[in-house]
């Protein structure tokens, strides 16, 4: 009963942390960016949804799931299972879906959040506002260089999960 429910868990959470990563990076963010500074809005409606608070608790029970079933898989992370193509690669796999989290967690959450506190203190006063559309757009532009690594991550370990058995 744990393999299955572990698996749900794996499965369900890798579809979404990587169906979210895929949406943001080929929709989502290219029309933010086509938005300039009215993005901070859309940014502020995520953060008020919870937003970066749901998709990194999803991807923390992936995460922690997949490693209880690799220890389940392995014998207690024997190393023998790690020596075999299979368990190169859904240790490969894993490894990228970390990275992915990290990279997610310390550089595109952040920026996220300034990009909907930015868009909250817009003032009227026009020095002030260009100043916020500028750094919104810079934002913008770091978030879409990082996500499509974190996107490309994520890709690599759904890819890489899906094929570990046939390796």
């Amino acid at each position: 009963m744990e393999l299955i429910v572990l698996r749900v868990i794996h499965v369900l959470g890798g579809i979404v942390w990587v169906g979210v990563g895929i949406f943001m990076m080929f929709f989502l963010g290219p029309a933010m960016q086509s938005m300039g500074p009215a993005a901070g809005q859309v940014m502020g409606a995520l953060q008020k949804r919870k937003f970066m608070v749901i998709l990194p608790i999803i991807a923390i029970l992936t995460m922690l799931s997949g490693l209880r079933l690799m220890m389940i898989a392995s014998g207690n992370f024997g190393a023998g299972y790690f020596q075999t193509p299979m368990g190169r690669t859904f240790a490969g796999a894993g490894l990228a879906a970390i990275l992915a989290f990290v990279i997610g967690l310390v550089v595109n959450r952040p920026a996220m959040m300034k990009m909907g506190t930015l868009q909250q203190s817009m003032t009227s006063d026009p020095a002030s506002k260009e100043r916020i559309q500028a750094e919104i757009k810079k934002l913008q532009q770091r978030m879409a260089v990082v996500g499509f690594i974190v996107t490309a991550l994520l890709l690599i370990a759904a890819i890489g999960m899906a094929i570990a058995r046939y390796m």
